[in-house]
C-alpha cells in the first residue's frame, strides 16, 4: 500500500509553502517509510476536499484532510508502515500540553505568518505570489494565490493590521475620493497636495510596518514568549527540571513538527520587509535555532530525499495537472469569483464532489480516477456553457441599449456641478458679488 500525500508545492527551501502541509510532509519524514507514501504536488481545487494537507489511500478510495486528521488516521495503520508510537502512550500532562500549544499555533502563530507573507503587500507581491507562481501550472498563478490572500486576511483580521495591505488601503482612500467629488465637495489638486502638507514628512515616508511595529513586536511577543518555554530539541517526550531548576516542558512529535513549520516559514524566506524574521533572530534565538536544528536532521542536504511523485509517470499527478484538468480548476476559481453566482456554484460543486466520493470509496483506484476525470470533463461544459450564457446577456443588453432605446437615448451626458465662491454660504455670495 502507498499512501499519496497532496500538498501545496515547495518553496523558500522547505517541502511546501503552506504551514499545515509543511507540517505533515514533516511529520511524515520522520514516521514513515519513504516506500509508504508518494508526495504530490497539488492545490485545493485538484482535491475532493477542497483543502490541503489531503491523504489519499488508494486500497479504501478514501480521503482525509487536515493535519490533525491525517496523524490520526496514520495511528490506525499498523507497524511497520508506520514506526510512531500511539499518543495513548504519551503521560497525560505531556498529552494534554501538546493540544494545548497547538491550539496557540493555529490561533495566535497563524495569523502572524499570515500577516508576514500574505496582508503586507510587499512582501506578497515580491516573494510570496512569485513563489505561488513557480508552483502552480499556468493559468492557475491569476487565480488561486489570490484566493489563499483572500483566506489569510480574513484569518488575520481580528488583529486590526489591514493597513499593512497597501493595495485594498489605497482602493478604499480611491474609492472615497470618488465619492467626496461626487457628493461636489471641493478637492485639493494632487500636484498641490505636497504643498501643503499631505504625505509629507517623517511619518509620511515610513512603511506601513514601520508605522506599527511597536504593535507588530508586541503580538509577535504574545506568541514567542510562550513557546520559548518549551525544549523543542530534546528527543524524549517527558518533563522535567534543566540545570537552573526551570520547568523545561515537553511536547509531542506532531506538536513539534507543526511549530517548525510555523517558526519556518517565519524564519527563511527572504522578504523586503522582515519584521516577523527580525523579532525572531534578536529575542528568540533557541527558537532559531531548532528551525535549523530540526529542518538539519529531518531534510538533510544529502541522504533521505522526499519521495516526490513523478509528473510523467504517476497517473496521480498526470490526472490532476492535465490540461483539461488544469483549465477545468481555472474555470472554477472564475465562477467562485462571480457574486451571489459563485457562492451558489461553490456549494453545488462541494455537495457534488461529497457525493462523489462517498460514491467510489467502495471501488477501485482505476474507477476513482475515471469518476474525477468525467467530473472535470463536466465542470469544464458547464463553465464554458456559464461563460457562453454571460456574453450572450451582456451582448443582448448592448444591442438594446445602442438599437433600441430600452433605457433612453443612445448617448448619456452628466455634467459634473460647478462650484464657486457662491457654494460657500453667505460670505461666498458676497465675494462672489466682486468678482
Amino acid at each position: 500500500m502507498t499512501l499519496e500525500l497532496h500538498v501545496w508545492g515547495p518553496a523558500f527551501g522547505l517541502p511546501s509553502i503552506d504551514a499545515e502541509c509543511l507540517a505533515t510532509v514533516t511529520y511524515f519524514a520522520q514516521t514513515l517509510s519513504a516506500a509508504d507514501y508518494l508526495l504530490v504536488q497539488s492545490s485545493p481545487s485538484a482535491v475532493p476536499s477542497h483543502h490541503l494537507p489531503a491523504l489519499y489511500n488508494p486500497s479504501t478510495a478514501t480521503w482525509t484532510s487536515g493535519f490533525d486528521p491525517i496523524v490520526s488516521y496514520l495511528s490506525t495503520l499498523q507497524p511497520p508502515s508506520y514506526h510512531h508510537h500511539d499518543v495513548t502512550t504519551l503521560p497525560p500532562r505531556v498529552h494534554a500540553d501538546s493540544q494545548a500549544y497547538k491550539a496557540l499555533l493555529t490561533s495566535s502563530a497563524a495569523p502572524l505568518l499570515a500577516l508576514s507573507l500574505y496582508v503586507s503587500s510587499a512582501n506578497y507581491s515580491e516573494t510570496t505570489r512569485p513563489a505561488y507562481s513557480t508552483i502552480l501550472p499556468f493559468p492557475l498563478p491569476w487565480a488561486e494565490p489570490l484566493a489563499v490572500r483572500a483566506a489569510m486576511a480574513a484569518r488575520a483580521a481580528h488583529l486590526g493590521m489591514s493597513s499593512l495591505d497597501t493595495d485594498a488601503e489605497m482602493e478604499r482612500l480611491e474609492k472615497e475620493e470618488r465619492e467626496r467629488e461626487a457628493a461636489g465637495w471641493v478637492q485639493i489638486p494632487k500636484a498641490l497636495r505636497k504643498a501643503v502638507g499631505q504625505n509629507t514628512g517623517v511619518k509620511g515616508q515610513l512603511s506601513p510596518e514601520m508605522k506599527r511595529r511597536i504593535k507588530l513586536e508586541g503580538l509577535a511577543a504574545e506568541v514567542f514568549d510562550v513557546f520559548g518555554e518549551i525544549d523543542f530539541l530534546d528527543e524524549e517526550e517527558g518533563q522535567e527540571e534543566d540545570k537552573e531548576g526551570e520547568r523545561r516542558i515537553k511536547v509531542s512529535l506532531e506538536t513539534k513538527c507543526l511549530a517548525f513549520a510555523y517558526l519556518a516559514l517565519m524564519l527563511l524566506p527572504e522578504v523586503p520587509r522582515p519584521w516577523l524574521k527580525e523579532v525572531l533572530q534578536r529575542k528568540y534565538a533557541g527558537l532559531c535555532e531548532f528551525v535549523v536544528e530540526y529542518r538539519r536532521k529531518t531534510f538533510p542536504d544529502s541522504g533521505k530525499v522526499l519521495p516526490w511523485a513523478d509528473k510523467e509517470s504517476d497517473p496521480a499527478v498526470s490526472a490532476s495537472d492535465s490540461a483539461l484538468s488544469v483549465v477545468a480548476r481555472f474555470v472554477r476559481a472564475v465562477v467562485d469569483d462571480i457574486p451571489t453566482l459563485g457562492r451558489e456554484w461553490s456549494r453545488w460543486w462541494a455537495l457534488r464532489q461529497r457525493r462523489v466520493a462517498e460514491e467510489t470509496s467502495t471501488e477501485t483506484q482505476l474507477v476513482a480516477r475515471r469518476s474525477v476525470g468525467e467530473s472535470e470533463r463536466s465542470l469544464l461544459l458547464a463553465g464554458v456553457g456559464l461563460t457562453l450564457l454571460a456574453v450572450n446577456v451582456v451582448g443582448l443588453g448592448i444591442y438594446w441599449y445602442r438599437y433600441r432605446g430600452l433605457l433612453g437615448a443612445p448617448l448619456q451626458t452628466w455634467h459634473r456641478p460647478l462650484v464657486g465662491l457662491g457654494s460657500f454660504g453667505a460670505a461666498g455670495a458676497m465675494f462672489a458679488g466682486l468678482v
